[in-house]
């Protein structure tokens, strides 16, 4: 058999073979349209070769993306956000101080076939403060003289100044006192006509020798709730707690602490503060609850 004429039985074959080709099949449902399929005959393989991996740029953004801050959260949505078609869900237990933002920037529109990927994604989760994690910690925590001392020296800068409560000055002078009576036998406490607390204490070698300390019963601190913005500098919002000095005597020893009056409703306020800065500030609906269940 010569060559074209083997050419001539191949050519007839593939000619005869089946073929795989794409059609669009109208859909008659609950929405009207077009979904593309591919009738592939016995024999045949379907690939879907990844062809977007070869393009100068994908077909369409997806991303999740976790901020820090609400000013780069608000960023981020202006950046790349549409009016019809971004929004931020809004998961929040205030008592607890727990807000969380999810933004949807390509989620469903209204009209029923405006549908979306909901694939572009933009989360924050506002984290608390150093200051508010160091007082919070030692919240009720009964310390040695000496450990209250240091304590309060340490974190002097968030002493608030206020009339008729001790402002740092006067707490550190405080804290002085108690190193000059760390050795001594702590003896009686008297309360003051200003407020305070008057504490005696005797030498435990000579008892003839008396040493005595005024302690304010009350002072006020001034805190930042969560983690403040990278370009904040002057504008470092903190918010005034109430705390109250707290003793205890046990075997001549003096134990000392303080208890922080409803912090959890100066959290509170702060996390409303964030959604509002949130909502005002990006433009987008704000929506209560969980985009994905």
């Amino acid at each position: 058999m010569e060559a074209k004429d083997l050419n001539n039985i191949a050519e007839t074959i593939l000619a005869a073979a089946p073929k795989p080709f794409q059609e669009n099949i109208e859909l008659k449902t609950y929405r009207e349209g077009h979904r593309p399929v591919v009738f592939v005959p016995k024999g045949y393989t379907a690939e879907y070769p990844d062809f977007e991996m070869h393009l100068d740029t994908p077909l369409r953004k997806i991303a999740t993306v976790r901020l820090d801050d609400a000013e780069s959260f608000v960023w981020y949505l202006k950046e790349h956000g549409q009016s019809d078609r971004t929004r931020t869900y809004l998961h929040a237990d205030y008592a607890a101080g727990k807000v969380s933002f999810t933004a949807l920037l390509n989620d469903h529109q209204g009209v029923y076939n405006e549908q979306n990927w909901r694939d572009h994604k933009a989360l924050f989760t506002p984290a608390k403060s150093v200051e508010w994690n160091t007082w919070t910690s030692n919240n009720r925590k009964q310390m040695s003289q000496t450990e209250f001392g240091n304590f309060l020296e340490d974190n002097l800068a968030n002493i608030l100044t206020i009339e008729g409560l001790p402002n740092a000055t006067e707490i550190m002078g405080m804290v002085l006192n108690f190193e000059a009576t760390n050795e001594k036998r702590f003896k009686s406490v008297s309360r003051l006509q200003s407020g305070g607390l008057n504490f005696e204490f005797i030498d435990q070698e000579d008892d003839a020798t008396r040493q005595k300390m005024q302690v304010f019963e009350r002072f006020a601190i001034a805190i930042p709730a969560f983690v403040q913005p990278l370009a904040a500098t002057d504008s470092i919002v903190a918010y005034r707690i109430d705390c109250r000095l707290k003793y205890r005597i046990r075997d001549g020893k003096l134990g000392l602490w303080f208890e922080l009056v409803r912090e959890d409703k100066v959290l509170e306020a702060a996390a409303k503060d964030i959604v509002a800065q949130i909502k005002n500030d990006s433009g987008f609906p704000l929506i209560a609850g969980n985009p994905f269940v």
